[in-house]
């Protein structure tokens, strides 16, 4: 009996978990046929749900608090910016964008993972800072509070908002597979328990650091993307209350679930215009994003086998 009611709690979460991805499909591509202001939040969102998922593999599955997210995010649209003004090709800036900023998350991890804990936390969130006090006092090449301005830039909003939503699909789809193989889960051990995967020869500190240069990479090209879609640069944009946003859309977004956290970044900018409207507008959107969090606490894709309320991975003691 016990056996039949697994499966059956089984089958229901799996299709409530594949009714929640196709929905979150669906959400993403409806703005196509609405066009206009819908399309261009529906793109902001894509791109921030990408930084957000970054944060998330490192936060929920590395255990590595983060409130340095936005210098990455911000390093990734002046390299593209700078990249484009100085002549370079588009696929060219594109491509630097991620690569400047996992070239700032080499040189800032060596110091922040000589530490733990809320020294991780403090250490990123003044090396953000140093980043976004350059960019704002830096007028000759960045702009200063000016900002940088690429006006002569024309790029389809729709075509835009098809690679968004693709690329975004496919990191979260690429990053679940990598959490499945020897590597992942050894970031998972070392979340759970890292003196002990220490002990036992893993070499945490450069796991750790390659996490870390990975989601900087990945929310470099979120930043620019953000650049692209905006035809704007901002220092403001490097600030730390950008990471805090990002902190908040990923704890929307369920306790560890990669889904969840691309879902809830697209309920942020649709509720800009709403509230100032309608005082309960940002009240009912946010309770909507946090829905995903509380029917599927790991997010709309679980690992397989899991229940609801269990914890799928043995935990090391």
């Amino acid at each position: 009996m016990a056996d039949v009611l697994r499966e059956a709690r089984l089958g229901v979460a799996g299709r409530r978990q594949t009714l929640l991805r196709w929905g979150l499909v669906g959400v993403l591509l409806l703005p196509l046929l609405l066009g206009g202001y819908p399309l261009y939040l529906a793109t902001e969102a894509a791109l921030l749900g990408l930084a957000a998922v970054a944060l998330s593999l490192l936060l929920g599955h590395g255990g590595v608090p983060s409130l340095g997210q936005a210098a990455f995010l911000g390093l990734g649209a002046y390299a593209l910016g700078l990249a484009l003004k100085a002549g370079l090709p588009l696929w060219l800036a594109l491509l630097l964008a991620p690569l400047a900023s996992a070239a700032l998350a080499l040189l800032t991890g060596l110091l922040v993972f000589r530490t733990h804990g809320i020294f991780i936390l403090m250490l990123t969130l003044a090396f953000g800072q140093m980043v976004y006090s350059a960019a704002h006092k830096w007028t000759a090449l960045t702009g200063g509070d000016d900002g940088l301005s690429l006006s002569g830039l024309t790029v389809s909003q729709v075509v835009l908002h098809l690679v968004a939503v693709g690329v975004l699909l496919a990191v979260v789809s690429g990053l679940r597979a990598l959490l499945q193989t020897p590597y992942g889960k050894t970031l998972e051990a070392i979340r759970q328990n890292e003196e002990k995967t220490r002990s036992l020869g893993v070499p945490t500190f450069y796991y750790k650091l390659s996490m870390y240069l990975l989601t900087a990479a990945i929310t470099g090209l979120a930043g620019g993307g953000l650049a692209l879609h905006r035809g704007f640069i901002s220092p403001h944009d490097l600030f730390w209350l950008t990471s805090a946003t990002l902190m908040v859309m990923v704890l929307l977004g369920g306790s560890r679930g990669l889904w969840g956290r691309s879902s809830a970044p697209y309920f942020t900018p649709l509720c800009k215009p709403g509230s100032a409207r309608l005082p309960t507008c940002g009240f009912i959107c946010g309770r909507s994003a946090g829905a995903d969090g509380a029917v599927c606490p790991r997010g709309a894709v679980a690992p397989a086998g899991a229940l609801p309320g269990r914890e799928p991975w043995p935990r090391l003691r």
